[in-house]
């Protein structure tokens, strides 16, 4: 096979030129077939690059993946539902399994798994109970926390972790047998000693008790966002007492530290759906991402519509929200600076998407296929425009040979004008 170097296509695109005027004309129509057939063949890659698919859950240990974290070096903390009930396991570094819920009375019953600020996990097995895990350390390490509150009983929902100066704070949602509150836990040092000894825990919040919280997340110098519903009261004539609506609720906390309890602020009822992720950004503000449209939250507390609808929501390393929409939506979206842009995708989507995280710039989406098996769906989300890509090689053929041509042409038309002086 014969391979044309560059400087003979040069040199032939400059003797071509260099003939009749009627060549010249050939020259460009060649040229502008050159364009239009590089515009469709990239048209034809605009696809999404560097998506996988694979019918399994996590390659450790398969089964349906109900929560995860990721950390380093490829090590992430997951509960799954297998055929022999749901597991709570940490696989490390070297690809070792590690069952860190076998003592818990049910995993069935963990209702949040909150990545902490030194890569620990933490979660709340028991009522009046919270368990920080290390998984980091080469030794795996439990420390318990016990909330006791006047010998108020409890169980604790979500947890969101705020720094201030050299400590942090924690807010939870809390069930407290007759409504959802919320309660705030700290100061809390870098130390397990200093975990248990120098923080307090707070009362309830004084909160409606028609509003059943269900996440929080920080905002910021004191500030936090929780997510919550409540019930329509039926004053429209399209509700039916039989089928209430369900209305989402954003409640605006302002706490700091103990023992003042936490104090709603603010309390706004958007109409976005049903609201299942409560994202912070890069900056600190947040995003409340719901099944008919999403909310961004300002620091200074002011709400901005976003009209994306979805499923299931994530951050990805480089700062930007991916939203994926139901089973057989053909495009995600990609939330990058306020700006949303549509990514297709060669094929539908073929999951059911229950679980989203991002992991070493790879988005993976955890669900189900039609026959309710477990199945993974990934994102490199540096594929996007890289040459390695179709479109990126397409791109930079198309750039490369383009500007090869025109430089050849215009050194051509300046020889002429020399000559003809």
């Amino acid at each position: 096979m014969l391979v044309s170097h560059p400087a003979n296509m040069a040199k032939g695109w400059r003797s071509l030129l260099e003939e009749e005027s009627e060549h010249q004309w050939l020259a460009m129509a060649g040229f502008l077939a050159f364009i239009l057939l590089g515009a469709l063949l990239i048209q034809g890659t605009s696809s999404l690059p560097g998506v996988d698919y694979r019918t399994q859950g996590l390659s450790a240990m398969d089964g349906r993946v109900l929560d995860i974290a990721y950390g380093d070096s490829g090590t992430y903390t997951a509960m799954v539902l297998g055929d022999d009930g749901a597991v709570l396991y940490h696989l490390d570094k070297d690809g070792q399994i590690n069952d860190i819920g076998s003592e818990y009375p049910d995993i069935l019953d963990l209702t949040f798994m909150t990545k902490l600020h030194d890569g620990s996990v933490i979660l709340s097995p028991d009522n009046n109970t919270l368990e920080v895990i290390h998984v980091d350390e080469n030794i795996e390490q439990h420390t318990q926390v016990d909330l006791e509150f006047q010998g108020q009983n409890f169980d604790v929902l979500d947890l969101a972790e705020q720094k201030s100066d050299d400590s942090y704070r924690w807010l939870m949602i809390t069930d407290e047998g007759q409504s959802n509150s919320m309660r705030g836990f700290g100061p809390i040092g870098a130390s397990i000693e200093s975990l248990i000894a120098d923080a307090s825990l707070t009362a309830a919040t004084v909160s409606p008790s028609s509003i059943s919280w269900e996440s929080v997340e920080s905002l910021g110098d004191g500030e936090w966002v929780a997510v919550g519903s409540t019930v329509s009261s039926f004053e429209s004539g399209k509700d039916s007492p039989a089928t209430p609506k369900k209305q989402p609720v954003l409640g605006f906390v302002s706490w700091t530290k103990g023992p003042t309890s936490p104090m709603l602020t603010l309390l706004e009822y958007p109409e976005t759906g049903d609201i299942h992720s409560l994202i912070q950004l890069e900056n600190g503000t947040l995003l409340a991402v719901g099944t008919e449209s999403s909310i961004h939250i300002a620091k200074d507390q002011t709400m901005t519509s976003v009209e994306v609808a979805s499923v299931s929501a994530v951050l990805d390393d480089e700062g930007s929200v991916w939203f994926f929409g139901s089973k057989g939506s053909t495009s995600v979206i990609r939330f990058t600076e306020g700006v949303s842009e549509t990514m297709p995708l060669a094929r539908p989507l073929p999951l059911t998407v229950e679980v989203s995280t991002v992991s070493n710039d790879i988005v993976y989406a955890f669900g189900i296929n039609d026959a309710g098996e477990p199945v993974t769906y990934s994102i490199d989300t540096l594929a996007s425009g890289s040459i390695s890509s179709g479109r990126g090689f397409l791109n930079f053929m198309f750039v490369a040979i383009s500007t090869v041509i025109m430089g050849v042409m215009f050194w051509t038309a300046f020889n002429r004008m020399r000559e003809n002086q």
